[in-house]
């Protein structure tokens, strides 16, 4: 038996054919070195993420601040104020993006339909900060009319790739936990620009502080490229055995090889 956080990263490593080779190319990059730990979407320099709770649980954000200082700032301080709880994703494009933040005419218990989208906060417009940052599947960005500087509580999360937004919308973070929840968001009437009809919402927003030790990951090494992974729910080291056909993974907690079946 093996704990459902385990379970659920070895399925993605075992059945998912890039997942090696992906591993591979980050350790070469600098990003990666010699005994560091890596799981998929976290990188253990991360000391803070945004969460948003959403029906089907828990989205982590990292924040961009060295590439849009101003928009992180004004996010942070929504969430800290609880302006975020109960807005609602009013525009939903499948395979585009999710779109919420309108704290002024969003709010589930206070929806007003006609309205929602076209308000923001009681803070002033921001000015832009575009950067270099692309608009790939889980980047968080700002909406903004026309104007490039007005840009205020409203922001969107890809779906899917959009780099034709690119430096032209400022992008302030990245989904790295709970992507799958936002894929799950209700979409909208495509026919209506995305408009939703009892739209999911947003049930609370606020900021967490990482706890390092907590999270679980692979250790790279000079012999291999990761051959032992620290699973921190369970609080064991597994080391994986890629020499048979089939991939298996040694608990040495219980000096045995883990089976697979639930």
């Amino acid at each position: 038996m093996i704990s459902w956080r385990l379970a659920l990263f070895l399925f993605f490593s075992v059945f998912s054919p890039h997942a090696f080779s992906i591993a591979e190319e980050r350790q070469a990059s600098s990003l990666y070195t010699s005994g560091w730990f890596y799981l998929p979407g976290i990188d253990r320099s991360i000391e803070e993420v945004l969460v948003i709770e959403l029906k089907n649980g828990e989205v982590l954000i990292e924040l961009f601040e060295e590439d849009a200082p101003q928009h992180v700032s004004r996010i942070k301080e929504l969430a800290a104020s609880g302006d975020y709880d109960d807005v609602v994703f009013h525009r939903v494009i499948d395979g585009f993006m999710v779109q919420t933040g309108d704290v002024q005419y969003g709010k589930k218990s206070d929806f007003n339909s006609s309205l929602v989208g076209t308000g923001g906060s009681k803070l002033p417009d921001l000015s832009a900060e575009f950067n270099l940052r692309p608009h790939l599947r889980g980047i968080c960005s700002m909406a903004r009319s026309s104007d490039p500087n007005s840009a205020n509580s409203q922001f969107f999360i890809c779906l899917g790739d959009s780099t034709y937004l690119d430096r032209q919308y400022s992008v302030w973070g990245r989904v790295v936990d709970g992507m799958e929840h936002v894929d799950a968001i209700k979409k909208g009437d495509a026919g209506q620009n995305g408009k939703v009809e009892n739209p999911d919402e947003m049930k609370r927003v606020y900021l967490r502080q990482l706890d390092q030790s907590s999270i679980s990951g692979w250790l790279y090494s000079d012999q291999s490229v990761y051959p032992y992974f620290y699973d921190a729910q369970a609080r064991e080291w597994v080391f994986f055995d890629d020499s048979t056909c089939a991939p298996r993974f040694y608990s040495f907690s219980k000096k045995d090889w883990l089976s697979l079946d639930p």
